[in-house]
């Protein structure tokens, strides 16, 4: 089969390099959301840096469900959907078996901006910042195009949704739910 990168939507340079990364991303989203409960694919592991400036890593919460959220400071949709996170965490504190992670994808110029918004918006979870090289290599493994975007682990480290429902999605609570039970 013959991919038609007009019909992704996707446009392009003659680059090879640029149309190598694009396939690329294209493949993974295919794969990443071909999987069922059975044949889950292991999700990319990766390191950055908390607002306390440790480096935390995916694969520390292996044995955790873990609800990803990609987001920005200078984006409104994901700024909009902070106040279900909030919400959708909340109903969640009776268990230590579920991590809200929050990856932040603003530049490394912006920590000061970050730091404050998750302040202002009150957002408890984890917090991480993806900046530099390590964001393009983030949303590379992860296929993703556009934020707000979010992902859930299962609690063997494997991706249970590529595509998750916002906290906004009352779907979200339970299957977040379903995730906790297997």
């Amino acid at each position: 089969m013959e991919l038609n990168w007009h019909s992704f939507g996707l446009t392009y340079n003659k680059n090879k390099k640029m149309k190598a990364s694009l396939l690329a991303t294209v493949i993974s989203v295919f794969v990443l959301t071909s999987f069922t409960k059975d044949n889950r694919t292991v999700a990319p592991n990766f390191t950055l840096q908390s607002m306390e400036g440790t480096m935390v890593s995916l694969s520390s919460f292996k044995g955790k469900v873990v609800y990803i959220d990609v987001w920005a400071t200078w984006c409104r949709p994901c700024l909009m959907e902070m106040p279900y996170s909030k919400k959708l965490k909340e109903r969640f504190t009776s268990t230590d078996n579920i991590v809200f992670l929050y990856v932040s994808i603003d530049n490394g110029d912006n920590i000061a901006g970050w730091k404050d918004m998750v302040q202002k918006k009150e957002i408890s979870g984890v917090h991480l910042i993806s900046r530099g090289g390590m964001e393009e290599k983030l949303l590379e493994r992860y296929g993703i195009a556009t934020i707000p975007r979010f992902i859930m682990i299962d609690k063997q480290g494997n991706i249970a949704q590529y595509n998750a429902t916002p906290p906004s999605d009352p779907a979200t609570y339970e299957t977040l739910k379903k995730l906790l039970s297997e």
